[in-house]
């Protein structure tokens, strides 16, 4: 279902967005980050922040020649203008329907730095989604959980974040088939 609305989407393009408009969209979530946001209190999800965190970004900035910053402000961390042009040359490289995935994924994760290191195979989709939703996992370990409802909500992040990824991998694979010639 969710691929079949990707593909609708990038056929129909309904908002009649070019590439530029969906990158930017796209990379409007760099200023928000999930991972970029973190929390002063209490001692247990600040480490955890850290410690899951932290190695996704420092990937993320070697991977892309970037710098990441986090804060606890509600301003956010400051994004360098160069990191933001580093980002835009890379998105650029992917075509339209390549980009309206991304777009999903960055829509589903609310994190532009983790839809990289999925898209580029660093993290699976469970690791992304766990990433994702850390403070909301951390929070039911604290306090449970309503299973039918955590659980769905779960399931559900999964499938689109997965129908994304592989929309995105789907349309910017290319294949090539040579054929020999028998001499008979």
């Amino acid at each position: 279902m969710h691929l079949t609305t990707l593909c609708n989407t990038a056929l129909d393009n309904p908002t009649q967005r070019d590439k530029g408009q969906l990158i930017r969209a796209a990379l409007k979530f760099l200023d928000t980050d999930t991972v970029c946001y973190r929390v002063e209190e209490p001692e247990t999800l600040v480490e955890l922040q850290r410690n899951e965190w932290d190695p996704v970004i420092d990937w993320a900035e070697r991977r892309y020649g970037v710098e990441i910053s986090s804060s606890t402000s509600i301003l956010g961390p400051s994004i360098p203008a160069r990191t933001r042009e580093a980002l835009v040359s890379h998105l650029a490289s992917y075509n339209m329907w390549a980009l309206q995935g991304i777009e999903f994924v960055v829509t589903q994760l609310k994190s532009m730095v983790l839809t990289l290191g999925l898209i580029d195979l660093y993290l699976t989709v469970e690791r992304a989604v766990l990433l994702s939703r850390l403070e909301e996992e951390y929070q039911m370990q604290k306090w449970g959980s309503i299973e039918w409802a955590h659980d769905y909500e779960l399931r559900e992040l999964r499938a689109r974040t997965a129908a994304g990824a592989l929309f995105v991998h789907l349309c910017s694979e290319s294949t090539t088939v040579k054929h020999k010639l028998l001499q008979g």
